[in-house]
């Protein structure tokens, strides 16, 4: 989002002007509905029109490209023509915003119809500056990066609930029943718990920034985040690992206690490798903020 903000305002004024030239040039006829279907099949980018009577009220439905909506016919628009001169008007273009129906990022262009009406077009930015040759996007790919992270997602979240599944179940096996190996078979049902939620975590995240909706800010600290809270989950699964294999070491042969100091020295670097991690991300997102 804030990339495709950035690329409209740099090219604010010839975005403008393509859009005046474009709906002068068509004349497309806005009597009747046939007319104003016209207007999708030339503006690719064009997501929803609709017309505003000199008493700025709506006197037409919102047409969509698929249907339209007729109970917005009537309604008072005057609020949007408050800070607006119009005695010499022609056209207005609004800065980029998220569409109220659509969800998507968003530019409106108003023009006099030359009857003291006006005609209010809602184009999806992303198509329009993907058709300016002004940002690289390619819907099918989209599409096709839709699809593979929903299923890599839902295959994860599976695989989560297997582990938690299997972690219960062990646990449960040694609650009911006498193990040799007791203590081993708790921290292995940990260890399985544990990593299911981090990959549970992983699987959420994926899902919510890339499947179900995008936010630019959120997505970017999101990433962050979900990197520290994986990181995190695998170094309380090692940690306990380490526990456990100390554990060991201590009721048989101490001959292999370098070995459990190894991983423990590991389980440290980690640590420290998170701390460091954390502390340069937030120097990037308050620089990237600035």
């Amino acid at each position: 989002m804030k990339r495709i903000v950035n690329q409209f305002r740099q090219h604010r004024h010839a975005i403008e002007m393509f859009l005046r030239n474009r709906v002068e040039d068509d004349r497309f006829n806005f009597e009747d509905e046939a007319g104003i279907r016209t207007a999708f099949s030339h503006l690719p980018f064009l997501q929803m029109i609709y017309l505003i009577g000199p008493d700025l009220k709506q006197t037409s439905p919102n047409y969509y490209r698929r249907g339209r909506d007729v109970t917005r016919v009537g309604t008072d628009k005057s609020h949007y023509f408050a800070n607006i001169n119009l005695e010499n008007f022609s056209t207005y273009m609004t800065s980029p915003y998220i569409h109220h129906i659509t969800g998507d990022s968003s530019v409106t262009l108003v023009t006099a119809d030359g009857e003291g009406g006006f005609v209010v077009f809602d184009f999806n930015l992303l198509k329009l500056l993907e058709a300016l040759r002004l940002i690289e996007h390619n819907s099918r790919f989209e599409r096709f990066k839709l699809i593979v992270y929903a299923l890599g997602g839902s295959t994860l979240v599976a695989v989560s609930l297997f582990l938690i599944l299997y972690g219960a179940y062990t646990f449960a096996y040694v609650f009911f029943h006498t193990a040799d190996a007791m203590l081993h078979e708790v921290f292995k049902a940990i260890i399985a718990i544990t990593l299911g939620m981090a990959i549970f975590d992983l699987a959420k995240t994926i899902l919510e920034n890339e499947v179900m909706y995008k936010n630019a800010g959120r997505q970017r600290e999101g990433q962050y985040a979900l990197l520290g809270k994986f990181l995190v989950s695998i170094i309380i699964a090692l940690s306990i690992e380490s526990l456990m294999v100390v554990f060991k070491i201590t009721l048989g042969d101490y001959t292999g206690m370098g070995y459990g100091f190894l991983l423990l020295l590991g389980v440290t670097l980690m640590i420290v490798g998170l701390g460091w991690f954390d502390y340069l991300t937030t120097r990037r997102v308050l620089d990237e903020d600035k």
